[in-house]
C-alpha cells in the first residue's frame, strides 16, 4: 500500500489495489458505515441446512409482507378515489410513488458501484434481474409503481444463498464463499432500502391515516376499514425491517459480534415504540394544525440533514465517482448528489436516529432522543389546548395523551436494556474476563 510521501514510487496497480481495499466493501450499510474489508474469498462462512431454510423462510415473509403493504396502500389509495376524496388520494399516492422512486434510485447507484469497482473481475452484473430491470426505462417504471426494488434484492439475496449452500454441499468452500459474501451485500442492500422505505413511506402513510382518522372520528364506514388494516400492515412492516436491520449489518462484519435474538428482539421495542410516539404525537397535532405541523416537519428534517452532513463523510464516499482516482478532489456534482442523499437521511431522522458514522453514538442519542421527547410534548399540549370539545371528550383522547409518553419512555427502556444487557459488546467483554 502506497504511504504518504512516497507517491512517485507507487505503481497504477498499487494505486487501484489501495482504492479497493478502501472501498469495496460488502454492502452499502459499511459504505456509509466504514468497517474492515471484507474479500469474498476469505469469508469462511457457509449455509448450514438449517440456517439456509431459515434465511429463505425469513426471505419470503419479508416480500409476502411487502406486497401485503403494498396491496394495503394501494387499496386504500383507491378507496379515496372512490369516495372523491382527491386531496387523500393524491397524498397517498406520493407517498407511495416518492419513496419508490428514491429506493430504485439508490438501488441503481448501488449496481453502478458494483460495475465501476468489479470492472476487472468475472462478476457479471448484468445478468442480474435487479440490474435488468432498473436499467430497462419501462421496467423501471414498473418497479417504482410496485416498489419492486426491495424485492428485487431479496430474491438475488436468496439466489446467492442457494448457490453458497450447493456449492458447500459439493465441498467447493470457494465459491461458496464467493456467494455467501454475495449474499451478505444483497442482505446489506435490502435492509437499507427497507429503511428508506418504512420511514420514507410507511411512517408518513401511518400519520396520514391516523391523522384522517382523529378528524373523522364518527365516521365509521367501508374505506375506515381499509385505514385501520393499512395502519397495522405498516407497523408490521416497519417492525419487520427494525428487526432486521442492525444484525444485517453486523452480519457481514467479521470484526463485530452478530447480535443475539433477543437482542434483535428488545432492539426493535425500542425503535417500535420510538417510532409509534413519534408517528402518534405528530398525527393527533397534525389533525387540529396541519399546515404548522409540516412547517415544524421542515424545519426538524432541514436541522437533521445539516447535522449528517457535517457529522458524516459517507455521505460522499457512497455519492463518489468511482471510476475516478480516489485521491483526487469530489467535482461538484458528486458533493450535490451528497448532500441530497443526505436530504433523504435527514426525512429519517425525523422519526427515528440513522447512525450514520461508525463511532460512539451516546451523546449522539442523548441529543436527540431528549430533542424528541420535548417535541413530543409541545405536539401533545398543542393538541390538549386546541382540540376542540368534540375531541377532549371523545374517548381516544386521553388514551392518544398517555400512550404518547408512555411509548417514548418504553422505546427508551428497551434502549437502556440493550445497550447494557443485550449489546454483542458485553459478550466479547465477558469473553474476555473468561480468558483473564
Amino acid at each position: 500500500m502506497c504511504t504518504q510521501g512516497s507517491d512517485s514510487e507507487c505503481t497504477a496497480n498499487d494505486i487501484m489495489r489501495e482504492r479497493n481495499y478502501e472501498h469495496c466493501l460488502p454492502g452499502y450499510l459499511t459504505r456509509i458505515l466504514p468497517h474492515d474489508h471484507l474479500d469474498g474469498d476469505d469469508v469462511d462462512i457457509t449455509m448450514t441446512p438449517r440456517t439456509y431454510n431459515w434465511f429463505i423462510f425469513c426471505s419470503i415473509c419479508s416480500i409476502l409482507m411487502h406486497i401485503i403493504d403494498m396491496v394495503f396502500d394501494y387499496n386504500i389509495a383507491i378507496q379515496y378515489l372512490l369516495y372523491n376524496k382527491i386531496t387523500y388520494f393524491t397524498w397517498t399516492i406520493c407517498f407511495i410513488v416518492i419513496p419508490s422512486l428514491i429506493n430504485c434510485i439508490v438501488s441503481k447507484r448501488m449496481q453502478n458501484q458494483d460495475k465501476e469497482i468489479h470492472t476487472s473481475t468475472n462478476d457479471l452484473n448484468g445478468t442480474k434481474i435487479s440490474h435488468i430491470m432498473i436499467k430497462n426505462k419501462y421496467c423501471f417504471v414498473v418497479t417504482v409503481i410496485f416498489q419492486l426494488a426491495p424485492v428485487l434484492h431479496y430474491y438475488e439475496s436468496m439466489k446467492y444463498a442457494l448457490k453458497a449452500y450447493q456449492y458447500g454441499k459439493s465441498g467447493d468452500r470457494v465459491n461458496a464463499s464467493r456467494n455467501h459474501s454475495k449474499m451478505l451485500t444483497e442482505v446489506e442492500d435490502v435492509a437499507l432500502l427497507r429503511v428508506f422505505e418504512c420511514f420514507l413511506e410507511a411512517a408518513p402513510q401511518q400519520i396520514l391515516q391516523l391523522t384522517i382518522l382523529l378528524k373523522s372520528h364518527n365516521e365509521i364506514n367501508f374505506y375506515f376499514v381499509h385505514q385501520v388494516a393499512t395502519i397495522v400492515s405498516s407497523l408490521g412492516s416497519m417492525g419487520w425491517a427494525m428487526a432486521t436491520y442492525n444484525r444485517s449489518i453486523r452480519l457481514a462484519q467479521q470484526d463485530k459480534s452478530n447480535i443475539s435474538n433477543v437482542g434483535v428482539a428488545v432492539q426493535f421495542f425500542w425503535h417500535f415504540f420510538i417510532t409509534v410516539a413519534r408517528i402518534l404525537s405528530v398525527s393527533v397535532v397534525a389533525s387540529i394544525w396541519p399546515i404548522f405541523t409540516i412547517i415544524c416537519c421542515i424545519i426538524h428534517w432541514i436541522c437533521m440533514t445539516i447535522w449528517v452532513v457535517i457529522d458524516s463523510h459517507g455521505m460522499l464516499q457512497f455519492c463518489r465517482d468511482y471510476s475516478r482516482s480516489p485521491h483526487l478532489k469530489p467535482k461538484l456534482r458528486e458533493y450535490v448528489y451528497s448532500i441530497l442523499f443526505a436530504t433523504v437521511i435527514g426525512i429519517i431522522h425525523i422519526f427515528i436516529y440513522f447512525n450514520t458514522v461508525d463511532s460512539n453514538t451516546f451523546w449522539k442519542h442523548l441529543f436527540f432522543y431528549i430533542l424528541c421527547f420535548l417535541e413530543n410534548i409541545a405536539c401533545n399540549v398543542v393538541w390538549g389546548y386546541t382540540s376542540p370539545a368534540e375531541v377532549t371528550c371523545a374517548w381516544y383522547f386521553k388514551v392518544c395523551l398517555a400512550f404518547c409518553t408512555l411509548s417514548f419512555f418504553l422505546g427508551i427502556a428497551a434502549m437502556i436494556i440493550y445497550y447494557t444487557i443485550f449489546h454483542p459488546s458485553k459478550k466479547q467483554h465477558s469473553a474476555v474476563s473468561q480468558i483473564t
